[in-house]
């Protein structure tokens, strides 16, 4: 492996999402002293503050097309998903509720998304389809904790973060048959992303109390830590074939 960094700063620089032709990164970032979304351009270097309104500004998702960006704002109050317009930055707001609704990610037709909710009481996966004033729909029951979902690029598996109790996995749903299983054995297990080839799962754990970055097949069968010479990993997102 040979990390390199293309972004470096005394402030936290979090959520990172690649654009889906691999030219851009979206980050949340708080050099400014707040949480402001930019996109990066890695090849140029050139970045745009996309989002800083008093605030959440967070959870930046690409839609397919690389055109828009789904994100989690509280400027109106609570946390809801909006989705803003990259050419035009029209900010179009997704969900309304009291609840805080985050972690949008887009299903790969680009017609819907997937986020975090708490609005059942704990958090729970949501399905909507991504225009305002769209029904929700539940999709995880198991558990008093299902966040952080990862759609495969095929379309047809969810990988998120189930909680039970202190322990946390990364879990895989069939999104045809609602059917759930377990991937990974916790007990810190979070921030799951696929690989383009649908095969691999990366993820966030936890070894001997330091944050590492690790693997999984979507069959469960394979597993493996991926090695860093220093510090801790957190949120990892792979970047498309392409890149």
């Amino acid at each position: 492996y040979n990390p390199q960094t293309l972004l470096k700063s005394d402030q936290p620089i979090m959520s990172p999402a690649w654009s889906p032709d691999g030219s851009q990164l979206a980050y949340v970032s708080f050099e400014s002293g707040q949480a402001e979304i930019f996109t990066h351009n890695i090849r140029t270097g050139v970045r745009k503050s996309r989002t800083k309104y008093p605030g959440l500004n967070g959870s930046p998702a690409w839609s397919p097309d690389g055109k828009k960006l789904a994100v989690t704002l509280s400027k109106d109050g609570n946390p809801d998903i909006y989705i803003l317009d990259l050419a035009s930055d029209k900010l179009q707001r997704i969900t309304r509720h009291w609840s805080i609704d985050t972690e949008a990610v887009w299903t790969p037709d680009g017609k819907s998304i997937i986020f975090t909710s708490s609005r059942s009481g704990k958090p729970q996966l949501y399905q909507q389809a991504a225009r305002a004033g769209a029904k929700p729909k539940r999709l995880t029951y198991e558990g008093n904790y299902n966040a952080s979902a990862s759609i495969s690029p095929d379309g047809k598996f969810v990988a998120y973060v189930h909680g039970e109790g202190n322990v946390y996995r990364i879990a895989l749903m069939d999104l045809k048959t609602r059917s759930s299983h377990i991937l990974t054995d916790g007990p810190l297990d979070e921030s799951p992303e696929f690989a383009p080839n649908n095969s691999m799962i990366l993820f966030a754990s936890q070894e001997k109390k330091q944050a590492v970055l690790a693997a999984v097949s979507t069959d469960g069968r394979q597993k493996q830590r991926l090695a860093f010479s220093n510090g801790e990993v957190r949120e990892p997102s792979w970047a498309p074939k392409r890149y």
